[in-house]
């Protein structure tokens, strides 16, 4: 009953700065925002926090971002210690039409390695960049893949997968392979990364494996999402503890993986029967948010403790004037390519 990528979640110093670096990547189409506090969260956050948080989507398609700040408490940097391979969610990928032209959207940013055959499948174009806060963003130019909408001025599109790190990535395997159902495997390499050269840790060698799901998206809005893709990296020898430990979960990061569900109740329970460790019960009544969006939700952790929030989405505004409710939708019928295509008037302005 997991229908899609949904998004990826990212804990930022500031909210505003940081959306407006996202903007630019084509995220400008904001599904919800929301400043409040969410006891339910506790058992992630360690407390009682208010938060800022801005949900946007991208219209070429792909999954969205979630930015989430910290506003009642100080959000901490990454430890000065971290090494790539240390367990957690290490960047996002984002699908861009043309490599070259997306780079020129990073002028102004960090640029660790620039355009480039990617290592793992050479038929990939890659460039890996940094984002406002040194969150790690690879750009990729992959044949054939599929885009939403077109739009000239939009220059990168959503996000197509995480770079999940693991302390055992045989242990993963089964839960992302066989629990999860991302069981088809687009590469699985070994080696040494020379993209990663100036990134702490990024010398070692690794085992990349790559994940998908070859089933179609199921969800309402499979007209903008898709099964999206998870990568797992384990580093050679790297036993470091998780990216969030003596953190809390929503300090700066990348705090979760989001899968768009039907009947969060019945998916939830079946991945605890698979031995999945439940951190948030999925709410009863619905949680709703600034801009007329409301939603169930409730977080299992992988192997490794890294968070996977899943999301069913019960009401979400199109537009100013058009608001769909969602549960009277009959599941695995998604909405009409004319009826998405409407988001586009939502756009930041």
């Amino acid at each position: 009953m997991i229908n899609a990528l949904q998004h990826i979640g990212i804990g930022v110093a500031d909210l505003e700065r940081s959306w407006e670096f996202y903007r630019k990547l084509g995220f400008d189409v904001p599904m919800t925002t929301d400043k409040s506090y969410i006891p339910r969260l506790a058992p992630l956050t360690g407390g009682n926090y208010e938060r800022r948080v801005v949900f946007a989507g991208n219209l070429l398609g792909g999954a969205a971002i979630e930015i989430f700040q910290f506003t009642s408490t100080n959000p901490q940097p990454l430890s000065k210690h971290w090494k790539w391979g240390d367990p957690g969610i290490s960047s996002i990928a984002l699908k861009v039409p043309d490599l070259a032209a997306a780079m020129k959207l990073f002028e102004d940013s960090e640029i660790i390695s620039h355009p480039q055959e990617w290592q793992a499948k050479p038929e990939w174009k890659a460039a890996l960049v940094k984002d406002r806060d040194g969150i790690l963003i690879n750009l990729m130019e992959i044949p054939d893949i599929s885009y939403s909408l077109k739009l000239p001025d939009i220059q990168a599109g959503g996000i197509i997968f995480p770079t999940v790190a693991v302390s055992d990535i045989e242990r993963s395997l089964t839960f992302y392979r066989d629990v999860l159902d991302y069981s088809e495997i687009v590469y699985d390499w070994k080696g040494v990364d020379s993209t990663l050269a100036s990134i702490p840790g990024g010398r070692r060698k690794q085992r990349r494996v790559m994940l998908s799901n070859p089933k179609p998206s199921t969800s309402f809005f499979s007209f903008y999402l898709d099964r999206g893709m998870i990568e797992l990296v384990e580093v050679r020898g790297r036993k470091a503890p998780h990216i969030f430990y003596r953190r809390r979960w929503g300090d700066i990061g990348i705090t979760e993986i989001g899968f768009d569900v039907y009947d969060i109740k019945t998916t939830f329970q079946e991945l605890v029967d698979n031995g999945t460790e439940s951190v948030v019960e999925p709410n009863v009544e619905e949680d709703s948010f600034e801009g007329g969006a409301s939603a169930l939700f409730g977080y299992v952790a992988d192997p490794d403790n890294t968070m996977i929030e899943l999301a069913e989405p019960t009401r979400l505004k199109i537009t100013k004037k058009l608001s769909l409710n969602l549960k009277k939708r009959k599941p695995g019928k998604p909405f009409p390519k004319w009826l998405m295509k409407l988001s586009r008037l939502n756009r930041y302005q």
